[in-house]
């Protein structure tokens, strides 16, 4: 057996002093280095030099010490899947858990759910309305509260972080503020999303997260709920905004999620720092309540640059649902002055209970 241009015995010659090279180093890899040889032309050799009957003619290079051998540092890449496997169908578990999950209410008194539009909290923020509605946000009666997004500026790292240095408040300032919002303002929240701001820098997201005692639903951008009475169910798409956009129409991005996204009965959002309310009843019978709450930041030099109109109202919007109405257009009205509906609401309840 030969080789193309190598004789029968010249091929023989090749094939065992790749079985020696192998044998004296112990390292295929070291084998083909010195014999400065592909490390396919040496396997190649070595295997026909095995089918040739071949034996390695010399011992392995003796040497007068030894090195320890430390093993594997981590877990074999099997314990290492099935560690991941474990973590990935606790993660998809805990995502399906967070997909239309159920806010249930004890009575079928009617209730208010307000959105609250971005409070952006800091110097930008109009404090004074933000008090007056905190403050019939906690004192009414049947109240739930949603913070729709970007619970402060929280400017990121980067280009961004010059917007800093033209306000007087601090990262610490800010947290400060977040925690008062959250956790001792005394409005009733049953839900917080995310919104872009929370995430410009993730540590403030995580702060977040970590006051949030009570485990009350914190989540990224979006959220979809139920509000569950023991006599109905209303499906809420609440996200901090919807895909699309219209300067002819504030309620767009709502208006396309409810034609082709999942079906319920309330679409709302805040981020673009507009209000607008609307309902209707679409081709397939449902009555559809769309809404988009404000916010508070009143001073925006993004908004006088580009000439956008700054609105006075919506920066919170109300949703007062009444259980026990007949009708799909009875049982949700929504208000855009926050006072008014809040009185309405409580009319209603008084007007249930009698």
């Amino acid at each position: 057996m030969s080789s193309g241009k190598y004789t029968p015995d010249e091929w023989r010659g090749l094939c065992q002093e790749a079985l020696d090279a192998v044998a004296l180093t112990g390292s295929k890899a070291e084998a083909s280095r010195r014999l400065n040889i592909p490390w396919g032309t040496l396997l190649n050799r070595v295997r026909k030099g095995e089918e040739l009957g071949l034996t390695p003619t010399v011992k392995p290079e003796s040497k007068e010490y030894t090195l320890p051998q430390f093993g594997e540092d981590d877990i074999s890449a099997p314990e290492i899947l099935d560690h991941l496997e474990k973590r990935f169908e606790k993660k998809y578990q805990a995502q399906k858990a967070q997909h239309w999950f159920e806010i249930k209410v004890k009575t079928d008194a009617p209730a208010g759910l307000a959105v609250v539009g971005d409070p952006h909290l800091g110097p930008n923020c109009n404090i004074s309305l933000l008090r007056k509605d905190v403050e019939i946000l906690s004192g009414t009666a049947g109240m739930m509260a949603v913070n729709i997004g970007d619970t402060a500026d929280n400017w990121s790292t980067g280009r961004l972080i010059q917007l800093y240095s033209e306000e007087d408040i601090s990262r610490p300032t800010e947290q400060k503020l977040a925690h008062w919002y959250l956790r001792d303002s005394g409005i009733p929240w049953v839900l917080w999303l995310h919104g872009n701001h929370e995430m410009m820098h993730s540590e403030f997201a995580t702060y977040l997260r970590s006051i949030n005692v009570r485990q009350m639903p914190m989540l990224d951008w979006r959220a979809r709920f139920k509000l569950v009475f023991p006599s109905v169910e209303i499906k809420i798409d609440a996200a901090h905004d919807h895909k699309g956009h219209s300067q002819f129409n504030p309620t767009h991005g709502q208006k396309k999620a409810a034609l082709w996204d999942e079906d319920a009965d309330i679409y709302v959002a805040g981020h673009r720092h507009l209000w607008a309310l609307g309902h209707e009843e679409m081709d397939d019978g449902r009555v559809v309540f769309f809404g988009r709450a404000r916010g508070y930041k009143w001073l925006d030099k993004y908004a006088v640059r580009h000439q956008f109109y700054q609105q006075k109202y919506g920066a919170t919007i109300l949703f007062v649902i009444d259980p026990l109405a007949e009708t799909p257009v009875s049982r949700i009205h929504s208000f855009v002055d926050l006072e008014e509906g809040a009185k309405f609401l409580s009319w209603k309840r008084e007007n249930a209970q009698s």
